[in-house]
């Protein structure tokens, strides 16, 4: 049971979020709070893989795994090498992660973890109380990850598209391959009327990550993701002798319903449930570190953690909304769009522009060099829906 009769901070859910934001608290002057992590899991497992793009060293740059300067793009009528720098394309293995907060947190007597499972989060008039199944646990402030089991159905007059993927950590009995280079992204696979494409990331000349991608309204059967990851390694690869290391799965919201972010005066919402996610690619881990940053930046400031609204930057959700309409209304193949911007842009400004960092001049001509109809309509739609 919990040791503080009431804490500085309570963290709801230890996955990326939340340990993210532990972590990042105790390498500020908030490290002697008092807190307490509240999670159903122990996070004892390697059950996910997390990949990024970025400049420079990051805070967890002491258990990036592996990292990558050039990557292959393949589509059925486009295949280039992409230079990155100034970026690296960056994994970080989950089991690496779990393991680097849980050692940093050992090290301070105020940090807990209490393995429970959280009913409800209430605010009071000072403060919120945790109600969990070994009790309730009071504290100051709250940052959940937690999201509402009927986000679904709550996005109805929204886009709500899925992305899930199936990976395999392969290895084979001999060179295969590069280490030096991985494949961002490969649409050679059928599309089936969805966005699909594969990842091969290499971490030495026998072993490499293969990870079956889609986007799209349903998942399908566990087979399925099999079958497509065997077609793709004999079709593409050439491989039929390999041992299969490792599996993991995931599913990811890509949606333009905007998450709340909080949940009451007392109560911030973290990583998905907060709306850190980006609609329209998934990617996430960048942005945790970013808000956990602002976060921490505010609470050290003596203010609300409550996150500022930008309303410019908001310009980027109205672009997620467009991408994600031309999806989900199959307006034009994804696989195409994906093919246009980087055949017609250096990498450097896709990535700059998927981290919300371009000006405008540069965002027009990412919109110059993909198919100006489908996406007319889809601004349209999410401007006027």
């Amino acid at each position: 049971m919990p040791t503080f009769l009431k804490y500085d901070y309570i963290i709801a859910g230890g996955g990326a979020a939340g340990l993210s934001l532990l972590y990042h608290l105790l390498q500020s002057p908030l490290k002697d709070k008092s807190i307490l992590l509240i999670d159903k899991e122990s996070k004892n497992q390697n059950d996910r893989t997390w990949c990024f793009w970025e400049k420079s060293p990051n805070i967890f740059e002491d258990i990036v795994y592996r990292q990558w300067k050039q990557v292959d793009f393949h589509s059925s009528n486009f295949s280039k090498t992409l230079n990155l720098s100034p970026y690296s394309y960056k994994m970080i293995r989950g089991i690496d992660f779990y393991q680097h907060v849980q050692s940093l947190a050992r090290e301070h007597s105020h940090v807990e973890f209490l393995q429970a499972d959280i009913y409800e989060i209430e605010d009071q008039s000072e403060g919120a109380v945790v109600k969990t199944s070994v009790g309730e646990v009071h504290t100051n402030w709250v940052f959940s990850s937690i999201r509402d089991k009927n986000e679904q159905e709550q996005a109805q007059n929204h886009h709500y598209l899925l992305q899930h993927f199936k990976g395999w950590v392969i290895k084979t009995s001999y060179p295969f391959f590069n280490p030096q280079k991985a494949t961002l992204m490969d649409f050679r696979v059928a599309q089936h009327d969805d966005c699909r494409f594969v990842y091969v990331l290499p971490t030495d000349e026998h072993t490499a990550l293969i990870e079956y991608t889609l986007f799209s309204h349903e998942l399908l059967s566990e087979e399925m993701y099999e079958q497509a990851l065997i077609d793709y390694l004999r079709r593409f690869c050439q491989l039929d002798d390999y041992t299969i290391e490792h599996e993991e799965f995931g599913v990811i919201p890509m949606t333009n319903m905007p998450y709340p972010s909080s949940a009451g005066k007392f109560t911030i919402n973290i990583g998905t449930a907060g709306g850190v996610t980006k609609p329209s690619t998934g990617y996430t881990f960048t942005r945790i570190q970013q808000d956990s940053e602002g976060i921490v930046k505010r609470l050290r400031a003596g203010r609300s953690p409550h996150r500022p609204h930008d309303a410019w930057q908001q310009r980027f959700m109205v672009y997620d909304s467009v991408l994600l309409d031309v999806m989900a209304r199959n307006r034009h193949p994804a696989s195409d769009v994906f093919t246009q911007l980087f055949r017609n842009n250096p990498p450097q400004r896709v990535f700059k522009f998927l981290d919300e960092k371009t000006n405008f001049w540069e965002e027009i001509k990412l919109a110059n060099s993909v198919p100006k109809i489908p996406f007319i309509k889809g601004l349209s739609s999410a401007l006027f829906k």
